[in-house]
């Protein structure tokens, strides 16, 4: 294996990639999302079928965690077998009593 000590200021970094860019209507939509309800996102259905499934469901994931994130709601997500992301808000978890 092949390596250098190098200068802490010689460390040169580029940015991990591009952003994941979130629908604003999905943000509004969980923003405003009726309580018991929950969203089946069918424009971000995969294939199941694909070699790529696993990545791209992460990919996927990492979006609709996004806009939860917009939203200021905590999201759950459950995958159909269709491979269409469904969504839902988790209810927020009791404090603790001091």
């Amino acid at each position: 294996m092949e390596f250098e000590f190098i200068e802490e200021s010689e460390i040169e970094a580029v940015s991990r990639g591009r952003k994941s860019t979130v629908p604003q209507e999905l943000v509004q939509a969980l923003r405003s999302m009726p309580k018991g309800k929950a969203i089946r996102v069918t424009d971000l259905a995969l294939d199941p079928k694909s070699e790529d499934y696993k990545n791209d469901k992460a990919s996927t994931s990492a979006i609709l965690r996004s806009a939860g994130k917009q939203a200021g709601v905590e999201i759950a997500i459950s995958w159909s077998s269709l491979g269409v992301p469904q969504v839902s808000t988790k209810a927020p978890k009791a404090k603790a009593k001091k």
